[in-house]
């Protein structure tokens, strides 16, 4: 039987991180150190491995057409909607906050928290943004955060579900061509990154009462909200509909990439296109700071391989980042400046959660 909206409310008071805390962790000690590795990672690899020409990157860089480059930036916004109205209906119908979702927020407003999400993992250590949208999706459903959190999570599985499926299109795709090899580790990394998070739900699924039992009185509280929230997000009639609009934001994401190499007149093949976008998405699972240092050395890597010069590949990966997550910090950082003041100064004049 599901819970009151009430109960989750009270229940919300157990397990939730404050902004302060998260906003806290930004630039934190762990963060600085995962910074200066990526940042050693990538300056071995400059040095040692590539071999290019500042000048010539810097040639490249400047002549990128500004309208497709905007289009590509465009195209990786529109994403955000999408991956925003996949949340809400995950969300609904793991009945976050109570009477079947109806304290789910707008399709906008989850876009917005997705968005402030991907610029706290861009600036964090560990991926901290999912928790804050965790925390976020709670406190907007006035729900409880282990229930909150555990949709997050069911959308990774969904997200590395579409990646998987597309990663393996791509490779299709590169065999029929025949004038590229095929990188196995990428179809490997995205089969092994799917199976971890089944074999989790799985392990979730059949201990996860047993699981609770064991643990102190208020954290096994949090883990059963937690499960509820994660294994109730997957209902058999609404996850066809998810999974096509998780492909459709994993597609913008592909097309961005191909405007971006388009906007430099870098010509390669759509299937290279296809895994190089899905490798970057991968490698920013790496817990540093937007995947810095490993997404930039080995997409560099993955794109050399497939035939572009290092010139090519550095001044490519060096344009897309702008986009996928120096644009993420910019504007993903006034968005939730903007958002904690609005908050704020609502909590001064009225509570935030009036009694009903």
């Amino acid at each position: 039987m599901s819970e009151t909206h009430s109960e989750q409310i009270s229940n919300s008071e157990s397990g939730m991180p404050s902004a302060a805390m998260l906003r806290g962790r930004v630039l934190s000690l762990p963060t600085l150190v995962a910074i200066t590795v990526g940042a050693i990672l990538l300056g071995f690899a400059m040095w040692r491995i590539f071999d290019f020409e500042w000048d010539e990157v810097w040639t490249n860089i400047k002549g990128i057409h500004l309208g497709k480059y905007l289009l590509a930036a465009g195209l990786y916004y529109l994403s955000f909607w999408f991956r925003g109205v996949r949340w809400k209906l995950i969300a609904k119908t793991a009945n976050i906050g109570g009477d079947n979702g109806k304290h789910v927020p707008g399709s906008i407003a989850l876009a917005g928290i997705i968005l402030m999400g991907w610029f706290a993992n861009s600036v964090a250590f560990l991926r901290l943004g999912d928790a804050y949208r965790g925390w976020a999706l709670a406190k907007e459903s006035k729900s409880d955060f282990p229930s909150s959190l555990g949709t997050v999570l069911a959308e990774r599985v969904q997200d590395m579900a579409a990646v998987l499926i597309l990663v393996l299109g791509a490779a299709i795709w590169l065999t029929i061509e025949g004038d590229s090899k095929v990188p196995g580790w990428v179809v490997f990394a995205a089969f092994v990154l799917v199976s971890v998070l089944i074999l989790g739900l799985l392990i979730m699924r059949m201990t996860g009462e047993r699981l609770s039992r064991r643990l102190p009185g208020r954290l096994g509280e949090a883990y059963v909200n937690f499960q509820r929230g994660t294994l109730s997000s997957f209902s058999g009639s609404v996850i066809p509909p998810q999974i096509v609009l998780g492909i459709i934001g994993w597609i913008l994401e592909i097309a961005r990439f191909y405007f971006v190499t388009d906007a430099m007149n870098i010509e390669i093949s759509f299937g290279i296109v296809m895994f190089a976008a899905l490798a970057n998405a991968m490698l920013t699972t790496i817990p540093t700071p937007g995947g810095f240092g490993f997404v930039e050395g080995g997409l560099t890597g993955l794109l050399i391989l497939f035939g572009l010069s290092d010139n090519q590949a550095i001044s490519l990966v060096a344009v897309d980042r702008t986009i996928s997550w120096l644009s993420v910090v910019l504007f993903g950082g006034i968005l939730f400046v903007v958002w904690h003041i609005i908050k704020a100064k609502k909590n001064t004049t009225t509570s935030s959660y009036p009694p009903e």
